[in-house]
């Protein structure tokens, strides 16, 4: 009998350390008691050895699982807001409020992110699906959307579609997709860098030693939390893993980054570094996710924990974006009140390296009721709108979206002003959206109090150098002009038919709307080298068809804001 409970109690132990080694092999838990999922197992564990004990009648065994209970239930409610809401809020830090016009540069309307990421996905499939020898071996990851070199591109690296494919491919996958988020043509397979071929053997569809989180994992990282494994390039093009240290800082709750871990995604060497260090490329440091609950906890508790009223409550619009000013990457999201309205009392940025919030009070409309506007200005066409990103037109706040077509094809481009969602601009190119937008700005009587910034201006000048390009199959001029070097003015061929004749040393008429950028945006082009007039019949054909496309738009528009 004894021999029997001997052999039970070994056989008991064993079970313990294989299910222990499953564990920490597979499931990877945090070894930190600041994490629930630890503080669970520990708790499971002591249970079971003191049920053990009890069964051989060992005296006091209940009392290890008890103080384990008690440790869960403490740090448990040390975690409710009741008694920490002060905490919660502080924890986005000083949200500061500064000037829209004065913060948010105008941005160049050729390096304007059109691709959203649903977009971004279907574009690499369909790249990926040319390659007749890879589409049966590899799939793509998540997009990223990150900056190299001022331009803003989607990557994903091609990974593994299942365990077969992975064991068959030891050495990785060879390289990653990349699209330019201004431009859905350029689109581009890399499997080389400097003439060395490209492995992704570091990924999170990748078993064993090989699999992303695992390799991180057991190289020293058990005790703390990681999350958001972002995909990211150097300024080389070289690909690595962006990973998010963080602690928990109130009880298991107050998710706070502490750091970054980046993993080269070829040979897995793992670099370790504080917020304060972080290489300049890393965009993605704060996960969404963090950011977000720290905003809204900041808005929630304004007036403590007990505010039945909500009074003075803020909370974020449902959705968010990423943008990018002068180089830096922030998460962008709408602020309104608790009332379930569609209005905004500003919106955030919040700075994806450092946290830094800033809040500027724009009131306006909610990122939905911007895009039910859009969609609703060519509801003959039932196109959708994309979740808008945020830009500066001229000083005024502009929601920025694209339509797409039930496949999911660009069709259109959608301008909605933040303060009043009933002006809105669209057109084929994005520079003609604008154009008709600032058209309806003015006609409202809302160009006022740019001064001079949004003045129509009109200059003529010799040519020195002119370049085109083509951007969502629409060609782009660029033009320099002798008598002011220091501007390059940007015209889309739909504006003038002169235009692909137009060389150096002619001399032309720009019409635009000034402002201090040194990329300016033309509504109108002529080219004094060329004497093409318009009869008198034509002139009044062409003038009464502009008066009909105005009075069909304002009657459309008008039937829209009556719904």
């Amino acid at each position: 009998m004894q021999n029997k409970k001997r052999f039970a109690l070994l056989g008991i132990l064993v079970v313990g350390v294989l299910g222990y080694l499953f564990i920490h092999y597979f499931i990877m838990p945090v070894m930190s008691l600041n994490f629930f999922g630890t503080l669970f197992l520990l708790l499971a564990s002591t249970g079971i050895i003191a049920a053990i004990l009890i069964y051989y009648k060992i005296k006091f065994a209940w009392v290890i699982p008890v103080l384990v209970a008690i440790l869960v239930v403490f740090k448990t409610v040390s975690s409710f807001a009741f008694f920490n809401h002060i905490k919660y809020r502080n924890m986005i830090g000083e949200v500061k409020e500064k000037d829209f016009s004065v913060e948010i540069s105008p941005i160049d309307l050729s390096k304007l992110p059109v691709v959203d990421a649903e977009l971004a996905a279907n574009l690499g499939e369909k790249k990926l699906g040319e390659q007749v020898a890879l589409g049966s071996q590899v799939t793509l990851d998540e997009f990223t959307l990150i900056n190299v070199k001022d331009t803003l591109y989607w990557v994903s690296p091609l990974v593994h579609t299942g365990f077969f494919k992975w064991s068959a491919n030891r050495e990785g996958t060879p390289g990653y997709i990349q699209i330019n988020a201004s431009n859905p043509r350029d689109i581009k397979l890399v499997q080389e860098i400097d003439g060395q071929n490209l492995n992704i053997k570091y990924q999170r569809q990748a078993y064993f030693g090989d699999d992303l989180k695992r390799k991180v994992y057991q190289s020293g990282y058990k005790s703390v939390g990681l999350t958001d494994y972002s995909f990211e390039l150097d300024d080389s093009g070289k690909p690595y893993w962006v990973i998010t240290k963080y602690d928990k800082t109130i009880g298991i709750s107050g998710n706070k980054a502490i750091g970054v871990i980046i993993v080269d995604a070829q040979t897995g060497e793992i670099s370790d570094y504080d917020l304060d260090n972080v290489p300049q490329w890393v965009d993605r440091v704060i996960p969404v996710d963090f950011a977000l609950k720290q905003l809204n906890d900041w808005g929630k508790y304004v007036n403590g924990w007990w505010n039945p009223s909500n009074k003075g409550v803020l909370r974020s619009t449902e959705g968010y974006n990423f943008i990018y000013n002068n180089g830096r990457a922030y998460i962008y999201t709408g602020l309104t009140s608790s009332g379930a309205d569609e209005s905004t009392v500003g919106f955030t940025l919040i700075d994806t390296r450092t946290k830094e919030a800033t809040f500027y009070k724009v009131s306006g409309s909610q990122e939905t009721a911007a895009m039910q506007s859009a969609e609703g200005k060519v509801q003959h066409l039932a196109y959708e709108a994309t979740f808008p990103i945020l830009i500066n037109v001229d000083n005024h706040p502009t929601y920025f979206m694209t339509l797409k077509d039930k496949k999911g094809l660009i069709k259109l481009y959608a301008m909605v002003n933040v303060n009043d969602y009933s002006i809105v601009g669209t057109g084929e190119s994005v520079s003609k959206t604008k154009s008709d937008y600032i058209k309806y700005l003015k006609n409202r009587g809302d160009w006022q109090g740019l001064g001079d910034s949004g003045a129509e201006k009109s200059m003529e000048g010799t040519i020195q150098r002119i370049g085109s390009s083509m951007i969502e199959d629409t060609t782009f001029y660029y033009i320099i002009l002798n008598e002011q070097p220091d501007k390059i003015f940007i015209a889309s061929l739909n504006i003038s038919n002169e235009l692909p004749l137009t060389k150096e040393g002619d001399r032309v008429k720009l019409e635009y709307f000034n402002n201090s950028n040194s990329s300016i945006d033309l509504i109108k082009f002529d080219n004094m080298t060329f004497m093409q007039t318009v009869i008198g019949e034509e002139e009044e054909i062409i003038k009464s068809n502009e008066v009909l496309e105005q009075v069909l738009e304002e009657k459309l528009e008008s039937k829209h804001n009556n719904k």
